[in-house]
């Protein structure tokens, strides 16, 4: 039977990231559906009744619907099978060692990280990576929240049935302003992330380290753990911190293992060229605000020029 998924995605999201990585590494067709995030999208009543969380990534298959990254990508792995095993058996050690290390790594607290180096960007060595026309100050951020924290409000007495799924969601907005409106924490965080990517450079080490063979996370063969540590290192050059976590002079295997990834054509659609990506989506945003300023045929003109340049660049 031919199976079409839908993804409810992101393409600049942390998480939906995971997912894309998988469902290419897998050749698995879907329906995407992208939730513009920053508009509050994933807000709207009719996507918290696919994902209560209000949250990015979902797929569906059928009646199927899951939630979580990690479990997506099991899903994934497990409903389609092919050459390309994400998740080894579990009763091997390759197994364990993938278990082990996903849930490691998908602790790292990256949202407040993220939102910890846009309201505190003088914390990033390098500089944030993000095009200048899509930064925004630590003030605009924080008021941008507490509009989301008024519209769910607003939505949480129109929609009864989802009052609870709204306050949830307020609460967790509002422990993420405090967190990332501290400075300190940020910073603790940051260190505490440094003990992680030395575990992750001790296993490094344990890998056949012959240059003729690629090396993977967990041995020679690309898992989940790899996807999991690709999306984390994208995440990290984004935000200008790889030359803070790994170099020549300090967790070479680390920075060997990146340049390597980053040569993957999974990896290099879907993290490495995020800025395109995130280019892209202000192009589109421009576009839908100027279209209803001019007339006729030059927002004809317009639309058909933005679809031919985005088309030629997919």
């Amino acid at each position: 039977m031919d199976r079409r998924l839908k993804l409810y995605y992101h393409p600049t999201s942390y998480f939906s990231q995971k997912v894309l990585i998988a469902l290419q590494e897998k050749n698995v067709k879907y329906d995407s559906h992208t939730i513009e995030v920053h508009k509050g999208q994933q807000l709207e009543p009719w996507y918290m009744r696919i994902n209560s969380a209000g949250q990015v990534p979902t797929l569906q298959d059928g009646e199927k619907i899951v939630k979580e990254s990690e479990d997506i990508v099991d899903y994934i792995d497990r409903e389609f099978p092919n050459d390309s095993k994400l998740i080894p058996d579990l009763s091997t050690e390759v197994g364990k060692e993938v278990v082990k290390w996903r849930k490691l790594l998908h602790a790292v607290p990256v949202v407040m990280i993220t939102y910890g180096l846009y309201c505190n960007p003088e914390l990033s060595t390098s500089g944030l990576k993000i095009p200048k026309c899509l930064f925004r100050s630590k003030e605009d951020i924080l008021v941008s929240f507490q509009l989301f924290e008024k519209k769910m409000e607003q939505l949480s007495d129109l929609h009864p049935d989802l009052r609870e799924a709204y306050l949830a969601k307020i609460c967790a907005i509002h422990d993420l302003k405090v967190r990332i409106d501290d400075k300190e924490g940020v910073v603790r965080v940051l260190m505490e992330l440094e003990s992680t990517l030395d575990q992750v450079e001790e296993q490094l080490n344990k890998v056949d380290a012959d240059p003729s063979k690629e090396l993977w996370f967990c041995g020679q063969q690309f898992t989940a753990a790899d996807i999991t540590l690709c999306v984390l290192m994208g995440r990290l050059d984004l935000l200008g911190l790889s030359e803070r976590y790994h170099s020549k002079n300090k967790r070479l295997r680390l920075h060997q293992y990146w340049l390597q990834a980053k040569k993957r054509p999974t990896i290099n659609r879907v993290v490495v060229n995020v800025r395109k990506e995130m280019m892209k989506q202000r192009l589109k945003k421009n576009a839908m605000t100027a279209l209803p300023l001019i007339g006729g045929l030059v927002a004809l003109g317009l639309a058909a020029g933005l679809a031919f340049v985005f088309a030629q660049k997919r």
